[in-house]
C-alpha cells in the first residue's frame, strides 16, 4: 500500500510539475555529481540573485530558485520546483501538498525566470527520470567518485547517468566540466553543447592558482578567458574552490 501510494505521488507531482515548466518556462541550469552539488547551486544562487535582483529589491531570490534542503530525487525535485514542503510519511499532509501542486502549477502567476536545480541520481534510470521533467540549458557535472559505493550503482553505471546529462544538453547550451576528475573529464565526447572546463589543473580553460589558506578562509587567483581575479572565500575545503569557480563561469555566461 505504502508502494502505491508513493506511485501516485511520484505520477502526479511529475505531471504537474511538467505543467508548471510548460506554462513558465523558466532557464534551467543543473548541478549534478556525486558529491559537491550543493555548494555549487548555493553559490550560483548567490551569484545570481546579486545579479538579477527585481526592480526595488535588494536580493534576486523571487527571480532564482534553488532546490531547497536535499530535495533533488523523484520526489523531492517537484517539490524544489513547485516550491512545495514534504509531506513526510502523512497520507494527509501529502494529500493537501498535491491539492498545493494542482493550484501551482495550474493557476500560478509568479515564477521564477531561473531555476537552479540540484539532479540527484544513484541508481540506472534516475537521470532520465528527472530529465523527463525539465530541460536543462546549463549543466554543471562536479565529479564521479566513491560517494555512491552504498548504493545499487557503481561507478561506471553513475558515468552513464551524467552522460545522459551531458547528451540531453541543446547545442545553443553550457556543460561545465570538473577537468581534474578523468571521468567527468571523458563527458566532453558525447557533448553537442559548448564545453567549458574548469579546475586546479594547466589544462582547464577556467583555473583557480596560487591557492592559499588562512585564519579567514581561502584566497586564489581565478583565471578566465585572459581575465585574472583575486578572489578569498570564507570556507576552507578545496571544493568550495571548486563550487565557486562553476558558479563564477554561470554568471559571466549569463
Amino acid at each position: 500500500m505504502k508502494k502505491l501510494f508513493k506511485q501516485i505521488i511520484q505520477y502526479y507531482l511529475k505531471l504537474l510539475t511538467k505543467i508548471a515548466l510548460w506554462r513558465h518556462r523558466p532557464f534551467v541550469i543543473a548541478v549534478s555529481g556525486s558529491t559537491n552539488k550543493t555548494p555549487v547551486k548555493d553559490y550560483i544562487l548567490k551569484f545570481l540573485r546579486e545579479k538579477y535582483p527585481p526592480a526595488g529589491e535588494a536580493s534576486g531570490e523571487k527571480e532564482v530558485r534553488g532546490n531547497p534542503k536535499s530535495y533533488n530525487t523523484e520526489i523531492g525535485l517537484p517539490l524544489a520546483i513547485l516550491y512545495l514542503e514534504s509531506g513526510e510519511s502523512s497520507p494527509v499532509k501529502w494529500i493537501k501538498v498535491l491539492i498545493q501542486a494542482k493550484i501551482v502549477a495550474l493557476f500560478s502567476r509568479k515564477f521564477p525566470k531561473k531555476m537552479v536545480l540540484e539532479l540527484g541520481v544513484e541508481e540506472k534510470g534516475d537521470m532520465k527520470y528527472l530529465l523527463e521533467m525539465v530541460r536543462p540549458k546549463i549543466a554543471i557535472v562536479t565529479n564521479i567518485e566513491g560517494s555512491y559505493t552504498y548504493s545499487n550503482s557503481s561507478l561506471e553505471q553513475i558515468f552513464e547517468e551524467m552522460k545522459l546529462l551531458v547528451e540531453k544538453i541543446p547545442s545553443d547550451g553550457h556543460i561545465l566540466l570538473n577537468s581534474d576528475d578523468g571521468r567527468v573529464r571523458s563527458l566532453a565526447e558525447f557533448a553537442k553543447a559548448k564545453i567549458i572546463t574548469y579546475g586546479l589543473g594547466e589544462g582547464a580553460e577556467a583555473r583557480a592558482e596560487n591557492l592559499k589558506t588562512d585564519a579567514q578562509g581561502q584566497t586564489f587567483d581565478f583565471i578566465f578567458r585572459d581575465k585574472k581575479e583575486s578572489v578569498r572565500i570564507k570556507k576552507y575545503g578545496r571544493h568550495f574552490v571548486y563550487a565557486w569557480m562553476a558558479a563564477k563561469i554561470v554568471k559571466n555566461i549569463l
